[in-house]
């Protein structure tokens, strides 16, 4: 199988990007950004309305059902904002990636190592956006059959949309339904857009940086009888993917901090809506409960393979041939390996480790709010 370059792995990302109004070439973001982000906003504002609006005791089931929707268009506008507003250091970060993937894919040796890890994420990326795109089309276009299928069968016209939303007129006409359904539809798409291109771009750029990683690792462990420039390049190439980490870090640690924050909150409703509710709201919060772990869990794939990448330059390091180098070598692999003790790592803005242990902290704290949210709704029962 062939290896892709990174530019036909970047090519769906850049193309999201371009429709949205991010492109490399500008130094502004462009208007089209700016629209769909206030339509988006609007939508959200809608949710967040109707949710303030009925709250209420005996409304507390309903709207732990809808809270997670309204979740997701709030991570949505705030995972993109934070994306456009380090729109230079993502373009940045992808170009010396790009620059060091084609050299890389030169040499047969270091095809060999990145090539298993960069078609994987090919295949990731594309039914990533496949699958989103088929979830959000059910979810948009189920609720004209819903309307059909209810007049077909009582004979009374309904006018539901696919999100609970608070507009400033009736929609209990056919012109101003279809209007604030075509509407919700663009915005649902917006918001799956817009969390889709972010996600995809944080699994790219890690796996890229990791893939690097690998090449140095794979570098020090041949290592035989070094000459002075040599580790003068081994240094240098350590010290360069320390600092493409470091933009990693800078770029994704907001959006990682509201995946965290907001997946907590998404997992706990979901779960007290499954626990509680109705054995209708079963398959639905099944499939959205198992869609936010899923998003959860590749983060911390992702964070834990960049974390392991960069302890096995120490790992390396020591299984070269470093006993029979001189001893000014011996001292510059040793403090290599005392540099690696601290691995690079990706936070939630210093909050959580992005890793498996990070992904077992989500859990556990969604389960503490669960148990804080079914103790509150047992005394209002009561």
């Amino acid at each position: 199988m062939s290896t892709p370059t990174f530019d036909e792995v970047f090519r769906q990302i850049r193309i999201n990007l371009t429709v949205m109004g991010i492109q490399k070439n500008k130094p502004r973001i462009g208007v089209m950004f700016y629209i769909l982000y206030a339509m988006t906003f609007t939508m959200a504002s809608s949710e967040a309305m109707f949710f303030i609006v009925n709250m209420a005791p005996e409304n507390f089931l309903e709207l732990t059902g809808l809270a997670p929707c309204m979740c997701i268009g709030i991570l949505s506008l705030l995972k993109i904002a934070t994306l456009a507003r380090k729109k230079e250091t993502v373009f940045s970060l992808a170009d010396k990636l790009e620059r060091l993937s084609t050299e890389n894919l030169k040499d047969p040796i270091k095809r060999d190592i990145v090539s298993p890890d960069i078609n994987m994420l090919k295949t990731l990326i594309k039914y990533y956006f496949v699958l989103n795109a088929m979830l959000i089309c059910v979810y948009n276009f189920s609720t004209p059959f819903y309307i059909l299928y209810h007049y077909l069968t009582t004979n009374e016209e309904i006018f539901i949309l696919p999100y609970a939303i608070i507009v400033p007129f009736s929609i209990e006409t056919w012109p101003a339904w279809i209007f604030v359904y075509i509407f919700s539809v663009i915005c649902g798409f917006n918001c799956v857009l817009f969390f889709t291109v972010v996600d995809t771009l944080y699994f790219t750029l890690t796996s890229y940086v990791c893939t690097i990683f690998a090449v140095l690792n794979n570098e020090i462990i041949c290592l035989n009888q070094p000459t002075g420039d040599m580790l003068d390049q081994i240094i240098k190439k350590h010290q360069n993917v320390l600092e493409l980490a470091e933009d990693l870090e800078d770029i994704f640690t907001l959006p990682n901090f509201f995946n965290v924050l907001v997946g907590s909150v998404e997992i706990c409703a979901l779960g007290f809506n499954l626990m509680i509710g109705d054995w209708n709201n079963v398959p639905g919060c099944m499939l959205f409960i198992m869609s936010v772990l899923i998003q959860l869990f590749m983060m911390s794939v992702f964070g834990e393979k960049l974390i392991g990448a960069s302890i096995k330059v120490g790992e390396s390091a020591f299984l070269c041939d470093w006993y029979k180098m001189n001893r000014k070598t011996q001292k510059v692999l040793l403090m290599l390996m005392i540099r690696t003790r601290k691995p690079t790592r990706l936070t939630a803005f210093k909050y959580s480790v992005i890793c498996y242990e990070g992904f077992t902290k989500i859990i556990s704290n969604s389960w503490s709010y669960f148990t804080i949210l079914r103790t509150v709704y047992s005394k209002e029962d009561q």
